[in-house]
């Protein structure tokens, strides 16, 4: 699974490669991209010299691509994206405005004939996943939850078009998994209560959302922030391999190299 691609072409064809050698493997991997797919740097910061270095390695915003090629790659593959704030600004959210006084506005130009197909997708992101394995993935860090995974259902993504982002924030279980940049653990454990799969809570959340810039951190023993692509250099990119035949207790158990892997190994 990976982080925050954000139109990067690159790393997100970095991802898919690894999929398909997994997959050649007979590994039956899921590609699983945790929101934010789309929305990167705009032509002001086309030229490398001007690029910052807050913004990680250099890259041009190629979401338009991304967002189609990854449609039809999910087709005939075991792909799926959850829902980010910006995916949200396409299909009832409020506006964002990283690069551009209104994000969305500027990506459905780019889509053309395809925008409304591109908006049908973005509504089939769910706004979490739960896996066996006892991880919980969501775009931003588990602030809120519903009471269950039929509460999670029930959640509607459209009507928040005028909306502040602090509303969003405070307002309910959506706004806090698309925009939350962090939680307490107690928070946290709420949520892996309500998306148990057993008598078990789930062991631990994944997000990203905020820039790790050295790829990942464990917040306790029930959260981890990952960084796969936007801000980060190449060498500090980071996915997340699990082992869905396991059973995971804690962030604890995620080992760098084996469940931990660099996106370019051999980056510097």
């Amino acid at each position: 699974m990976g982080t925050d691609l954000q139109g990067n072409w690159d790393d997100y064809a970095a991802l898919k490669a690894i999929y398909l050698r997994e997959d050649a493997a007979g590994n039956h991997p899921n590609l699983l991209l945790c929101g934010d797919l789309v929305h990167g740097p705009g032509e002001n910061l086309a030229d490398p010299d001007r690029w910052p270095n807050y913004l990680g390695s250099y890259y041009r915003d190629r979401s338009a691509e991304l967002l189609v090629d990854f449609e039809a790659f999910t087709r005939d593959h075991r792909g799926l994206a959850l829902l980010g704030n910006h995916e949200h600004a396409h299909i009832g959210g409020p506006t964002v405005s990283k690069f551009h006084p209104d994000e969305a506005a500027v990506l459905d130009a780019h889509l053309g004939s395809a925008r409304e197909g591109m908006h049908a997708f973005m509504r089939t992101f769910p706004l979490l996943a739960v896996a066996p394995c006892g991880a919980v993935c969501c775009h931003a860090a588990p602030r809120r939850t519903e009471k269950n995974l039929e509460a999670f259902e029930r959640i509607q993504y459209a009507g928040h078009e005028g909306d502040e982002i602090e509303d969003m924030l405070e307002g309910g279980t959506l706004g806090a998994l698309l925009w939350a940049r962090g939680a307490e653990p107690r928070q946290a454990r709420a949520l892996l209560r309500a998306t148990q799969l057993d008598a078990r809570p789930q062991a631990f959340c994944v997000f990203g959302h905020d820039v790790v810039r050295e790829g990942y951190v464990f917040i306790g023993d029930e959260q981890l922030c990952l960084s796969t692509s936007f801000g980060c250099d190449d060498r500090d990119k980071h996915y997340l391999r699990l082992d869905l035949s396991r059973r995971y207790q804690s962030v604890h158990d995620l080992r760098p190299g084996i469940e931990l892997r660099r996106l370019y190994p051999d980056a510097r």
